[in-house]
């Protein structure tokens, strides 16, 4: 495969290989798997995400408990508020 790179973006390629001992091909690559990466996970439904973030299910499903307590919470009167 082979493409035509904008220069501002070829610079910021060769910047990048300077900064992490890289030639530019292995920037590059490396790079291009970076954006992969992200676009894989940006694709993922929410709840796959949040299993990752919190370390297991048993974590997300805790949290989400958590956060429909303080949802419920919210949701009641304050002490001294008429009920209407």
């Amino acid at each position: 495969m082979r493409i035509e790179i904008p220069v501002e973006i070829e610079r910021e390629v060769s910047q990048f290989a300077q900064d992490q001992h890289l030639s530019r091909d292995e920037a590059a690559l490396r790079l291009i798997e970076q954006g992969l990466s992200m676009a894989r996970r940006a694709s993922q439904p929410p709840t796959e995400l949040g299993i990752g973030l919190f370390g297991s299910s048993e974590d997300a499903a805790l949290l989400d408990e958590v956060v429909a307590m303080a949802y419920q919470e919210r949701k009641r009167p304050a002490k001294g508020e008429p009920i209407l």
